[in-house]
């Protein structure tokens, strides 16, 4: 029962971010906070796998004219609209005191600006899924990317999407401009990386 209504919480966290989509807003940047977009990854995947589901659902409307099938579509849809506006409209946020970290309508984790004592640049490749706890390290993955690490001087809790918790003391994640990201946070960007260096597999 937990997990389903986590499940129902975030179709529903999703659903309500069309609004802001629509408005032009985006959900918990306030006044001086640095917003800072992960979308631009997995972007071109989510509308070409919604433009897959369109196309099918088309074919079985005009295969089959079932009405269930024609609301059923029309809700997964929505759902899928759902979530790249939650991408979109709910930023990787810094702000004075505290840096939130997020996935779409998944996931949210908000820490202390002053728990994180070192953070860099470096690209690495995933085979993992979007969200990961591995030990102590927490993957935000998009389109099997990250290309930020933040170390954090002491562990902070953490609620995973199906309401699992665990902890994390080094996480690694992605932004469009993750050097954008450092001077956000006001830690220098190290030396751009020549070749192959500093790419990964993990």
């Amino acid at each position: 029962m937990r997990a389903a209504r986590r499940m129902l919480a975030h179709e529903l966290r999703a659903l309500a971010s069309l609004a802001y989509w629509v408005t032009g807003r985006r959900h918990g940047v306030g006044h001086g906070m640095v917003a800072l977009p992960y979308h631009a990854g997995g972007g071109l995947t989510m509308w070409m796998f919604l433009f897959g589901v369109v196309l099918e659902g088309v074919a079985l409307e005009l295969w089959l004219g079932w009405p269930i099938l024609t609301v059923l579509h029309v809700y997964f849809v929505l759902s899928m609209l759902g979530m790249i506006a939650a991408a979109r409209t709910r930023p990787h946020v810094v702000g004075e005191h505290e840096v939130r970290l997020r996935h779409g309508a998944a996931f949210d984790l908000r820490i202390p600006r002053e728990l994180i004592v070192a953070a860099r640049a470096g690209a690495r490749i995933h085979q993992s899924g979007h969200i990961t706890v591995d030990g102590d390290r927490l993957e935000l993955v998009v389109d099997s990317r990250t290309n930020l690490t933040l170390e954090l001087s002491q562990p902070v809790m953490l609620i995973r999407p199906l309401g699992r918790t665990g902890q994390a003391r080094q996480i690694r994640l992605f932004a469009d401009d993750p050097r954008e990201f450092l001077r956000a946070l006001s830690i220098p960007a190290p030396p751009a990386r020549h070749g192959g260096e500093g790419r990964e597999r993990t």
